[in-house]
């Protein structure tokens, strides 16, 4: 109660402040069913609803707008091929199945649920949509540029109308970068997320033939954190939403991804891991449940990221990589320095390549102190090498 009392608060704050130095705005060419506010309610509810979009580019697109009761049926998200928004966000229908949700769906539908009973009280944002069609939703005549989770809890909770900014079409470009923008500003956001992100921003801009760091530049990504990003595309695409679903990041999966590049792991064996991660995930957010239950203060953790670090990813990969079967027998017996030894050897070649990217920020003392190291630790792995090549 006291956290809405405070965002009424605050939204009353805003209201006040910026109604006076809001510039009437001119009503909707064609909108649909408006209601008839005065002019100074207008220019007021409109000031408030800018407040709360991210960065120059989408607010000077709302700039002089009117807000609008748009009915939902008439708004739908882009789902067109190389343009739809790369986001783990199924549709209604996909979360709903004959009145149902889907286990896999479960907490997502909790959440936007909760969502959808917030906008009904208050709708804080409005939506930003542009003139279109869609073939899956024959009634639309808007396209959605942001706020697609808000329109899906809106489907979910039979939401009648939500508050909207209708813009201009953007560029393809345009769309791919606003979108970005008021994403990245969400914890949801994984990885994977942008990952997809920077394939479609690529695809739009040209294809293999733009460089990773131009298409980077474009979303204020560093082009080493591109690279890092893209390499989780080399999971199959089933496996990259499960990864969405569960909200894993790349640090997270760190080890896995460097064990498919390396060729260590295949497609099943990433399939058992990931599924294992589900589990270990599911587990330890119920035992914080349980937890919260006696402890009414603790905080309670989603399912998903729960539980998990790259520590736990390594064992499983490592224990994949020595075919040890999942939840099961080991299919030999070897000594328990050898389980060690292959997760110490996977943490050390992960920092490695880290480290490769950033020499020049050493200085050249800790240059030639970790050149000696590295040329120590060269000289041990030959004398294994060496060990096991008489060993076969």
């Amino acid at each position: 109660m006291s956290k809405r009392r405070s965002d009424d608060q605050q939204a009353q704050e805003i209201k006040a402040r910026l109604a006076l130095r809001a510039r009437p705005v001119a009503p909707p060419a064609a909108p649909v069913e408006p209601s008839a506010p005065s002019t100074s309610q207008e220019a007021e509810r409109n000031a408030h609803a800018r407040q709360h979009f991210l960065g120059p580019q989408l607010d000077s697109l709302v700039a002089g707008r009117a807000l609008e009761q748009l009915a939902v049926t008439q708004i739908a998200p882009e789902l067109r091929q190389g343009m739809r928004q790369p986001r783990m966000l199924p549709l209604p229908n996909q979360l709903l199945v004959a009145g149902e949700t889907p286990p896999e769906y479960q907490e997502l539908v909790a959440e936007l649920r909760e969502l959808g009973a917030s906008l009904r009280e208050r709708q804080i944002q409005p939506i930003v949509v542009y003139p279109g069609s869609s073939e899956a939703f024959p009634a639309a005549r808007y396209i959605i540029l942001i706020g697609q989770r808000r329109w899906t809890a809106a489907q979910l909770v039979g939401l009648a109308q939500l508050e909207a900014i209708v813009i201009e079409t953007p560029s393809p470009l345009d769309r791919i970068t606003l979108q970005f923008a008021e994403n990245e500003a969400r914890e949801s956001f994984s990885d994977i997320e942008r990952a997809w992100t920077l394939q479609q921003l690529r695809e739009t801009m040209g294809g293999e033939q733009v460089a990773v760091g131009t298409v980077a530049s474009k979303l204020s990504i560093k082009r080493s954190r591109a690279y890092q990003l893209l390499r989780m595309l080399a999971f199959p695409p089933e496996q990259q939403q499960l990864i969405a679903l569960l909200r894993l990041q790349e640090r997270q999966l760190l080890p896995l991804i460097d064990a498919i590049h390396q060729s260590h792991v295949g497609s099943e064996q990433s399939a058992k891991i990931l599924q294992r991660l589900r589990e270990i995930a599911a587990e330890r957010a119920l035992n914080s449940r349980q937890l919260a239950e006696e402890e009414t203060t603790r905080s309670v953790e989603s399912p998903r990221r729960s539980g998990i670090d790259a520590a736990t990813v390594a064992r499983l990969v490592a224990r994949a990589s020595s075919s040890v079967a999942l939840g099961g027998a080991a299919q030999n017996t070897n000594p328990r320095w050898y389980q060690t030894l292959l997760e110490d050897c996977t943490s050390l070649s992960r920092k490695l390549h880290r480290a490769s990217e950033r020499t020049s920020e050493l200085g050249s003392q800790e240059h030639n102190a970790l050149r000696e190291q590295t040329e120590e630790i060269q000289r041990q792995i030959q004398l294994l090498h060496a060990a096991l090549e008489v060993y076969n």
